[in-house]
């Protein structure tokens, strides 16, 4: 049994042992190799007929309770691979569990067939939690779990989910059991287990007691989530006490007859993260604890290898990834790929990141790339590091919206919508285009998400660096004159008239547009604007790309939501509650409203580059560091050890966008309109007279 003192250690043989023979299960945890039936003392007595069937389906329950995998293939004919058997396995009853997996081996649809396993073979209820960075991460984990009690995944033919589904509580004629509601979908079952998601909003869950936490890609979840979710299962579930049928108290050796029901348990699933996250502190604890022997301790990691290698029953089977994927993604974020494909743990910029990594996780929506102004009445800041021999060139676009405040006012906030990196592709060697081909790409950016507003209304500003490296200034040069597009329209040209002032009388036509911005005296102020607005939430990203051709979007119907609202407080008011109970009964009772829709958002090729360039921008920026200089502004740059690795140029216009987003919130104060009055007295300033005592 040495082979399983090691986390990544697999082999074909020890999941054939898994998938076939209960007694190597029995050896590995120690189990005795003979079934035992507890009786449970009842004040009626059954027929001796009653007792064999109960006792015959507690033998069955108790075979498939020592043989999960084979469960899974009898009861839900869903064939698991060689590896995920041996996970299941190995996973049942272990009371920590970390896998660290590659893309495309199916993290969620293992976590959902342990779930639905074990709540179905369950002696007492199973309380499952699925916790994430977020409640979309969540969300799409339970969709998952519907989907095959639905038997709506194509690749699972002739599978029999719908026996789960026979055991889930359908509380009104109308659903299916499953609860879409923004708090948390859940379901129950007929025999006490339910499951139920979180979000990460820890202060809302706190308190709450599970049979196991599932931790869906926890690579990057934040320490205090960790530990408040960690404390569902902090009681043992081992303890007991009780009186027998007249009335004693049973005493422990008494208690020793009862079943020992399963650990409570903690799974964490995920791919690879950096070295300064808790889920590589876990992983290197665990894995420790795993190789001096601990039983309650198991750690598996399955790099991208193995994934393109699978098997059923030892035979070759179809893999889910190419090593062209792979290759793509080396090329255009090798950060992140070395992490998700190869489980390799990166070093990102440590204690000296200017932004963490869990700061962009907790501000990452699910959301398609917007490729121009789809509603015509969006506003738009462009911003753009040209180069031209060496680095990227790069163009990105937020949109600023108005978000309301609880006070009912509104802020401006920012959502990035894509990212564009300007690469010569017909060259042998993939290099930035050349400038006029830049130029014209830039003003077809311009029109794009202008949406034909006249003077480019819709655009809020163009931010160009204006470095020498890059040519900015030159560039802005081209984009004073006014110009034709391809299609015989006259265009006004564009000019930053505070940096050339000298040229606006020759350029009368030209709008006031562009913003170029010199980094020798800017470059500090930018980032800390960066840093300030990501760190209070201002700034949105995109969720992180999975190389699908579509999206998972989960919305809220805020119709159904404000209405059933409204039903509540009615029938709340009536029963004259103290506050903080007729908070709680509000709070139940909308729970269980279903107001969350679902649906799947079609992405092309354009879309499908824009979420790959904005992954690589999320890994710019945590990989950028300060450093302290004598006059007070601070430099930024990459971390050494990345310098020759990573760019820095989508990270340097994510500073030039927020930079942007900084000034228009300034102009909320800035340019606040005083409110009018008729009154004489109210428009004059008045200055008080000086008193003066005469003690």
């Amino acid at each position: 049994m040495e082979q399983f003192k090691y986390p990544v250690v697999y082999n074909d043989e020890i999941a054939n042992r898994c998938i076939y023979g209960a007694s190597f299960v029995r050896e590995l945890l120690g189990i005795e190799n003979h079934t035992k039936i507890y009786h449970k003392d009842i004040i009626y007595p059954m027929s001796s007929r009653k007792v064999e069937g109960f006792q015959r389906i507690a033998e069955e329950k108790n075979y498939y309770q020592e043989n999960p995998v084979k469960f899974i293939k009898d009861f839900f004919n869903i064939q698991l691979l060689d590896s995920q058997a041996y996970l299941m396995q190995m996973s049942w009853a272990t009371p920590q569990v970390m896998i660290c997996a590659s893309r495309a081996y199916g993290k969620s649809f293992w976590i959902v067939l342990f779930a639905m396993a074990k709540q179905m073979l369950a002696i007492q209820p199973w309380n499952c939690y699925i916790a994430s960075g977020s409640s979309q991460q969540s969300a799409t984990t339970f969709k998952k779990l519907e989907d095959i009690a639905n038997d709506r995944i194509a690749s699972l033919i002739n599978s029999s989910g719908y026996i789960f589904k026979n055991e889930v509580e359908v509380p009104n004629a109308s659903g299916d059991g499953f609860s879409h509601n923004p708090s948390g979908f859940t379901y129950s079952l007929h025999n006490g287990s339910f499951s139920r998601t979180l979000s990460s909003n820890i202060d809302r869950n706190r308190g709450a007691r599970a049979s196991c936490v599932i931790f869906d890609e926890s690579a990057f979840l934040s320490q205090d989530l960790l530990s408040v979710y960690k404390a569902f299962c902090a009681t043992k579930n081992e303890f007991a006490t009780g009186f027998d049928k007249d009335g004693n108290m049973i005493d422990q050796t008494r208690l020793l007859a009862i079943p020992k029901p399963i650990p409570n348990q903690l799974v964490y699933v995920s791919s690879a993260s950096s070295t300064d996250t808790p889920f590589y502190t876990m992983y290197r604890d665990f894995s420790k604890q795993m190789i001096m022997g601990n039983k309650d301790y198991f750690v598996a990691q399955i790099d991208c290898d193995l994934v393109m290698k699978p098997t059923i029953m030892n035979i070759p089977t179809t893999p889910a990834l190419t090593r062209e994927m792979i290759e793509s993604d080396m090329r255009s974020n090798p950060e992140k790929a070395r992490r998700e494909y190869y489980c390799e743990f990166t070093t990102d910029a440590g204690s000296d990141a200017i932004i963490r990594r869990g700061v962009i996780t907790r501000n990452e929506r699910v959301y398609k790339p917007l490729l121009y102004n789809d509603t015509g009445d969006k506003k738009f800041v462009i911003a753009y590091d040209p180069a031209r021999s060496r680095d990227n060139s790069v163009i990105l676009v937020g949109e600023i919206y108005d978000s309301k405040l609880p006070d009912g006012s509104t802020e401006k906030k920012m959502r990035l919508v894509n990212c564009m990196n300007l690469i010569d592709v017909g060259k042998k060697i993939k290099s930035p285009m050349q400038t006029q081909d830049q130029i014209k790409y830039l003003k077809k950016v311009i029109l794009d998400y202008n949406g034909g507003v006249d003077g480019y209304g819709n655009i809020i500003g163009v931010y160009i660096d204006a470095g020498s490296g890059g040519s900015g200034v030159n560039i802005a040069d081209y984009l004073m004159e006014d110009w034709v597009d391809s299609a015989g329209i006259t265009h006004r040209g564009l000019i930053d008239k505070e940096y050339s002032s000298e040229y606006v009388s020759k350029f009368p036509n030209a709008v006031n547009k562009i913003h170029l911005i010199n980094p020798a005296g800017y470059k500090s102020e930018m980032y800390e604007a960066m840093i300030e607005l990501m760190n209070q939430d201002k700034i949105t990203f995109t969720a992180p790309y999975d190389n699908k051709d579509y999206l998972t979007v989960f919305d809220i119907d805020e119709d159904v939501l404000n209405k059933a609202k409204e039903d509540i407080k009615k029938q709340l008011k009536e029963k004259n509650l103290p506050q903080d109970e007729y908070d709680q009964q509000f709070q139940k009772e909308l729970d269980k409203i279903q107001s969350v829709n679902t649906k799947t958002i079609k992405l092309d090729w354009q879309d499908r580059i824009a979420l790959a360039n904005l992954d690589s921008l999320k890994e710019e920026i945590v990989n950028m560091v300060r450093k302290p200089r004598e006059s007070g502004k601070d430099s930024f740059m990459l971390t050494p050890e990345k310098e020759n690795k990573l760019h820095d140029d989508r990270s340097y216009t994510c500073a030039l966008a927020s930079y942007a987003l900084m000034c228009e919130r300034r102009k909320n104060i800035t340019q606040r309109k005083r409110p009018k009055t008729g009154n004489l007295v109210d428009m004059l300033p008045i200055r008080k007279a000086k008193r003066f005592s005469s003690i």
